[in-house]
């Protein structure tokens, strides 16, 4: 794994995480309570290795990340978010190797929550100051308030997800039959 895949990894689980706890409603429906499975599916984002979660542990942390990331396009906002998360978990970079696997870099702790945190807090930031900020986006469908990254190669990704993009359609399909 590259670098720069595991930090793509560490933002997609940290958009997810925020999503988690953030987001109502997600893809047209009302958000679910965040549980620990909800958890460990954004955190198996970057690595199969996860503990053993503690729910609370992440609630506080994933709404700040995920109220930085709904400021966008104020990367000011954004950051000082960001900022105070990064000062709250005391990030701080270290090399890790598990299990014979390369050198890679972390920011705190990948047993703790607040290493969690540190880490996806990290690739936020990394992400804000960076010229691919703009890839940070809204869905555009009614009833979704999920942030994503566009992936396209020419930046024009609408929706979180095919759910809300068909539900999107068929809305205005239907508008227009009617």
């Amino acid at each position: 794994m590259e670098a720069t895949d595991h930090l793509k990894a560490s933002l997609s689980a940290a958009i997810a995480l925020a999503n988690t706890f953030g987001s109502d409603p997600r893809q047209g429906r009302p958000a679910t309570t965040p549980d620990a499975e909800a958890v460990s599916a954004a955190l198996r984002l970057t690595t199969n290795r996860v503990p053993e979660i503690d729910v609370a542990d992440y609630a506080a942390g994933a709404k700040i990340l995920y109220d930085a990331l709904r400021r966008l396009p104020d990367v000011d906002g954004a950051a000082d978010l960001v900022n105070g998360l990064l000062r709250e978990t005391k990030a701080a970079p270290q090399l890790v190797r598990r299990d014979g696997a390369p050198w890679h870099l972390h920011f705190g702790s990948p047993d703790e929550a607040a290493g969690w945190l540190a880490e996806l807090a990290t690739a936020v930031a990394m992400l804000l100051g960076s010229d691919e900020v703009e890839r940070l986006r809204r869905c555009e469908a009614t009833r979704c308030e999920d942030v994503f990254l566009d992936s396209t190669r020419n930046r024009t990704q609408r929706f979180c997800s095919t759910a809300c993009q068909n539900r999107t359609k068929v809305a205005a399909h239907r508008a227009r039959v009617s």
